[in-house]
């Protein structure tokens, strides 16, 4: 594998760990109010979809060949947009406080 696919294959791994937080708050948002045995079965199942789509797309990109720093790009993707998603949802909270104060 060349240096261009494996850093093609970190920044997409990467991109995907930010998509796959986001997909996944609106996974947890859409099923909150589900009960609990339905929520760990569509949680199994659109975890299994999430990594079954993850190796379709390393392998059509660098044809499958998996390294560890792979998946650690999408955990540091997957982090880093739990730790934006908190900074900017605290800000918009906190506006919204703002606004219903001034009024």
């Amino acid at each position: 594998m060349t240096c261009n696919i494996q850093l093609l294959s970190i920044l997409i791994s990467f991109i995907f760990g930010i998509i796959f937080y986001f997909i996944t708050y609106m996974n947890f948002k859409l099923i909150k109010n589900m009960k609990v045995l339905f929520q760990h079965i569509i949680t199994f199942v659109y975890v299994i979809d999430m990594t079954i789509i993850y190796i379709l797309i390393i392998y059509k990109f660098n044809k499958g060949y998996f390294h560890l720093y792979f998946i650690t790009m999408v955990l540091l993707g997957f982090c880093l947009a739990y730790l934006l998603n908190n900074k900017i949802l605290s800000k918009l909270i906190v506006n919204r406080h703002f606004k219903s104060i001034e009024k």
